[in-house]
């Protein structure tokens, strides 16, 4: 979704075109004029063209930082799952013998796949070693100090918080698309109008229905 489908970019262009060509001569106003469609009606249809365009680049723009955001979360949780996982290892040999404090640590069993999953596992894995001052204190030992823990678990909530901005991201894209398409088929429903009276209006004109991007149905 980051780019705006081609079939909503064809027939943007398409209206476009045929209200850049409702102004393009004094015949074709008058003709059109005469059917329904003064140029304050094309004006309106006009205000609704730039109103589209412009929430057709805010849906672009809000895609585009959401796939930057999702792109920075898988980074940071790469680095951040690798390093879990180091130190996951070391602590169920170290208290192999103590299943309490695997629990505690909520070092035991599989590990959740899920961002969300992970993110609950490894907060309760860091706090918990680090409110725990003898278990820091065999860690050590593997050069697991606090202040490398601290800065492991700093990594954690760097993730945490990235997770929060990519959803906040994702909700801001799908909002932007709900609103671009609304506004999209309102202008489309009008251009389809448009276009049926012109083809009755320019039938004996073909060349001036040309003029609107519009063709002549056989």
């Amino acid at each position: 979704m980051g780019k705006i489908k081609k079939s909503i970019a064809k027939k943007i262009h398409s209206v476009e075109e045929a209200i850049k060509g409702a102004s393009s001569s004094q015949e074709i106003i008058d003709i059109l004029t005469a059917h329904g469609y003064p140029p304050e009606e094309i004006r309106k249809a006009e205000i609704m063209l730039e109103n589209v365009k412009h929430l057709t680049s805010t849906q672009v723009e809000d895609y585009s930082d959401k796939y930057a955001a999702n792109e920075l979360v898988n980074k940071e949780w790469n680095t951040s799952y690798s390093l879990y996982m180091i130190i996951l290892k070391i602590v169920r040999v170290v208290f192999k013998d103590e299943m309490d404090m695997l629990k505690r640590f909520k070092a035991t069993g599989k590990r959740r796949r899920s961002l969300s999953g992970w993110l609950n596992d490894a907060n309760i894995f860091y706090s918990n070693i680090l409110d725990t001052p003898a278990a820091i204190e065999r860690l050590q030992r593997y050069g697991y100090t606090y202040e490398r823990l601290q800065k492991e678990y700093d990594g954690i909530k760097k993730v945490e918080d990235l997770h929060s901005r990519k959803l906040a991201e994702k909700g801001e894209a799908q909002q932007s698309t709900v609103e671009r398409d609304k506004a999209f088929d309102e202008l489309y429903n009008w251009y389809s109008d448009f276009r049926a009276i012109a083809r009755v209006a320019f039938y004996d004109k073909p060349q001036l229905l040309e003029a609107l991007g519009i063709r002549i149905k056989n």
